[in-house]
């Protein structure tokens, strides 16, 4: 939840690498997401577009949450935020903070504010949608979630009344979990990076990133920053009481944390270098990179070219933010000089259509998504909730994705035991595998193909 368990994917260039070589891309790609946890998937797939401007891409979101929803939208409008508004570094820190820190710089915390109003006038007025978000498409939400979305927003707005103490909440979870190793949660952290996460593949991630947020949830941190408000896209549960709101505390994963989607590979060899177990980059470093290569090609619609300038190198050295500031309280002041309501960069040839939370478990059964899909991305807690006859929401020979458990804190037996349901699955759907399973290589993500007439 909140975030996705394998790398950022642009699946139009999977999608690419499966067809045939002579074999031109279609017209249009209809892509589900299904349960992604967060928007790296249409970000990676965005960046890529401007290399074929005749082809017409239609994402279509499933979530089962409201707020994850809401989380989606927020995060896609930083990428595709007026340039007059935000420079690609300000966009690529932002959406870090955003996307992985439980507590947030004020200057997002003021944002979050001030786009919070903007995303509630785009799902309750249709023209004005239109105008200033074009590329999100919201005519399958029903009117009560809707609502819902209206509220959430109107708790990310700064407010006396709209507390979320997620240090709290974090702290006591943590210490839940733990139980009389609470003590000695150091040395349980380490045991979690270097004999599971690590051995699992997630080598990027640095021990001091990683202790750090496991003790505090922030996840990024850079020495001109410091992170003190709470970041109220993590509520989830919520309900009006009165001007304030009732929530369920912190109830995304933390333990693996928001490192794979974009902060495990890179184009340039060297940020992975390591020497004697410490990396020269952090997972952090790679983040920045990554997302910040994204952010321009989105703004520029033009090959990004790297610059070693325009990231940090942190590798072994301790960043502590976020532990002594007023991360118990609720900002109430006005911080919202800046109205970010300018109508978001225009993608002609992109479309991404939020679902309604009822659809996940019955899609199989409406005739809109019949023989729908050209490419299905099954996220890995999604994959129970796979009814019999999902089959029929896939076109012939469509791509289907289905995200494992390999960069996680899962044991080795729990991931084979998830591999080995999804090889099952794939065999009674007659998939063929496109993924080269060779003996040693392991996988954060496994691409099938539909082979079969239904």
């Amino acid at each position: 939840m909140f975030w996705g368990f394998c790398e950022a994917l642009n699946f139009v260039q999977e999608y690419k690498k499966i067809i045939p070589g002579d074999e031109p891309l279609p017209e249009s790609l209809d892509i589900l997401l299904f349960g992604s946890g967060d928007p790296r998937h249409i970000l990676a797939i965005a960046s890529q577009l401007f290399l074929h401007p005749k082809l017409k891409v239609n994402v279509y979101l499933a979530e089962g949450c409201i707020e994850l929803l809401a989380r989606h939208m927020v995060l896609l409008a930083i990428a595709f935020e007026d340039p007059q508004l935000l420079s690609v570094k300000g966009k690529t820190h932002l959406f870090m903070d955003i996307y992985g820190n439980n507590l947030i710089r004020p200057f997002s915390s003021a944002y979050l504010s001030s786009k919070a109003k903007e995303l509630t006038n785009i799902i309750t007025d249709q023209e004005y949608a239109l105008r200033q978000a074009p590329i999100f498409n919201y005519d399958a939400l029903r009117y009560k979630e809707r609502d819902q979305l209206e509220n959430v927003f109107r708790f990310w707005t700064n407010a006396p009344e709209h507390v979320f103490n997620i240090a709290r909440y974090w702290d006591d979870r943590l210490r839940s979990q733990l139980g009389v190793r609470y003590d000695h949660r150091n040395g349980a952290f380490d045991w979690d990076l270097q004999m599971r996460l690590r051995e699992n593949g997630a080598k990027q991630i640095c021990p001091q990133e990683y202790k750090h947020w496991r003790e505090t949830g922030i996840a990024y941190t850079f020495p001109e920053y410091e992170q003190s408000d709470p970041n109220k896209t993590f509520a989830v549960g919520l309900m009006r009481n009165g001007k304030g709101f009732l929530h369920r505390g912190s109830v995304g994963d933390n333990m693996t944390g928001p490192y794979i989607a974009f902060g495990q590979k890179c184009a340039e060899e060297k940020l992975s270098h390591s020497k004697h177990g410490v990396n020269d980059f952090r997972s952090t470093d790679v983040t920045e990179r990554n997302v910040l290569q994204i952010m321009y090609e989105i703004q520029e619609r033009k090959p990004y070219c790297f610059d070693p300038k325009d990231i940090h190198q942190f590798g072994s050295h301790q960043l502590d933010t976020g532990k002594n500031l007023n991360k118990h309280d609720a900002r109430t002041e006005l911080l919202e000089a800046v109205q970010y309501n300018k109508p978001l960069l225009g993608c002609d040839n992109l479309t991404v259509h939020f679902l309604s939370v009822e659809d996940v478990l019955r899609m199989h059964e409406l005739d809109r998504f019949a023989a729908k899909f050209d490419m299905v991305f099954v996220a890995s807690n999604y994959f129970d909730l796979l009814k019999d006859g999902f089959n029929r929401v896939w076109k012939d020979n469509c791509v289907l994705c289905f995200e494992t458990r390999q960069l996680t804190v899962f044991s080795k037996e729990e991931i084979k035991e998830q591999n080995d349901k999804i090889k099952a699955y794939a065999q009674k759907e007659s998939l063929a595998a496109v993924t080269n399973f060779s003996i040693n290589k392991t996988h954060s993500a496994l691409f099938y193909k539909q082979i079969s007439n239904k």
